[in-house]
């Protein structure tokens, strides 16, 4: 099964051409001290709208309608739960919003980029939003690539409308602890940037909250309220 929101472009005509002018353009960008669409973006709360970000070259959107998105990618085992709230009403949960999240692997890698097969799509999926406003996805431990900090993206839907798309983030600390003590990341290394010098997250990014010592399976547990505006 897949999920309803045709809303991207679908897989670019040449997702590796695609990449290599994101990447370049968020250079210049960072070279220029410019934070698209972030710069004046707090951390949010709840009962505040979370600042939208762009989404990047890597949306599908076909991806499963799914909890678990791993496809036996290695990783550290990473629980993310995402709260959808209406900023404007009370910060209400919002019931049967569509959440779909895709991140990289722990070699930096998107599936349906060009490595490997293209019609691949782990690390990617969709849930509706239970009574409470909560999508939960069992996914890894994002890996990184050049240019950009660690992140994970994410877009809510209402219906077949867009509500929001953004990013979400973790703190240096995490990374480094993570990426430079788990077998899956070791040879990929830690990225070099610091979260709040990524060039889309800017100097307030999405922080998750992230219960630091793992469960007794070894899964960490990543929670974020996220406000959006309904009409």
């Amino acid at each position: 099964m897949t999920t309803a929101p045709a809303l991207g472009a679908g897989v670019p005509a040449d997702p590796d051409g695609a990449r290599r002018r994101f990447l370049r353009d968020l250079g210049l960008l960072a070279a220029a001290g410019i934070a698209p669409g972030m710069a004046a973006a707090a951390t949010p709360a709840a009962c505040l709208l979370t600042p939208a970000a762009t989404e990047g070259p890597f949306y599908l959107d076909d991806a499963l309608v799914r909890a678990d998105i791993r496809d036996g990618h290695p990783g550290q085992p990473l629980r993310l739960h995402i709260r959808v709230v209406d900023a404007g009403h009370g910060c209400a949960p919002v019931p049967g919003a569509l959440v779909s999240v895709w991140h990289c692997d722990a070699q930096g890698h998107y599936s349906g980029e060009g490595h490997g097969d293209r019609q691949a799509r782990f690390l990617r999926g969709v849930q509706p939003a239970s009574s409470d406003g909560v999508a939960t996805f069992t996914s890894i431990y994002p890996g990184w690539y050049p240019s950009r900090a660690i992140h994970i993206h994410f877009k809510v839907l209402l219906g077949s409308a867009e509500a929001l798309t953004s990013q979400l983030y973790f703190s240096d600390a995490l990374n480094r602890e993570i990426l430079s003590s788990h077998p899956a990341y070791r040879a990929h290394g830690v990225p070099s940037r610091a979260t709040a010098q990524d060039p889309i997250a800017g100097a307030r990014p999405n922080l998750m909250e992230v219960r630091q010592t793992p469960d007794a399976a070894g899964v960490l547990e990543a929670r974020f309220t996220v406000g959006i505006a309904r009409a």
